[in-house]
């Protein structure tokens, strides 16, 4: 299905239902963003809110509900679009000059992993706990902090006990993990082309998208520092 006003470098944000296998996404991304529905099966889409001005999303496999970014004015607001994902409410306006983004929720609904930009130029993963979250207390657990270099869509591994993503720390764009428990960050890959959006298959393997000539293709990789 073509995406409507794609963004320039990530097309649109996306977010997957497993449950009524229904595929997430924004479209409308230049201007106020709409959040639409896509059935893979089908190739059937349906507009769930218009002008929702919603990125970033995230779906909640304990409640079925999607997360995400609004910003309005300069603030960046975490949002929860319940079910049947018609309207938006929201969770926690940050103070001007901080932006969250890349959110992922862990298998139990309980953390919700993003990534922070502050007005210095600094960027850090960040842990917050949802509960404490929706009643207005946004203080976060400072995972790492990455300076200059973006920490890019960290998601949670299937047993909610790390967070995998990539960063260009290293020069690079590499494969990142972070063990939750231990409190430790491993590097995973050392490439030189670039390895990006990883996704835990299970076990120790890892799908990413390797950078090549003719665009981005997926690769399987051993998750092992």
């Amino acid at each position: 299905h073509e995406v409507r006003g794609p963004a320039l470098y990530f097309v649109s944000s996306l977010a997957w239902d497993p449950r009524s296998r229904s595929l997430f996404y924004t479209a409308d991304n230049n201007e106020w963003r709409d959040l639409c529905a896509l059935d893979p099966a089908t190739g059937r889409s349906r507009t769930l809110i218009r002008d929702a001005r919603v990125g970033d999303l995230a779906f909640s496999p304990v409640d079925s509900s999607l997360w995400g970014v609004r910003h309005l004015n300069g603030i960046s607001t975490i949002v929860r679009i319940p079910q049947p994902w018609r309207e938006v409410s929201q969770v926690f306006s940050f103070p001007y000059g901080r932006d969250v983004y890349d959110l992922d929720l862990s298998p139990d609904g309980r953390w919700l992993a993003g990534s922070m930009g502050e007005v210095s130029g600094r960027h850090s993963l960040r842990l917050w706990e949802v509960e404490r979250l929706a009643r207005g207390d946004s203080t976060s657990r400072v995972l790492h902090d990455f300076g200059s270099s973006i920490p890019a869509n960290f998601v949670f591994t299937s047993d909610g006990g790390a967070v995998v993503g990539s960063s260009y720390y290293t020069g690079v764009s590499n494969i990142f993990r972070y063990d939750l428990a231990a409190d430790s960050l491993d590097i995973l890959t050392n490439a030189e082309t670039g390895f990006f959006r990883p996704i835990p298959l299970g076990g120790d393997s890892l799908i990413v998208f390797r950078y090549a000539g003719g665009g981005f293709v997926p690769a399987v990789i051993e998750g092992r520092p």
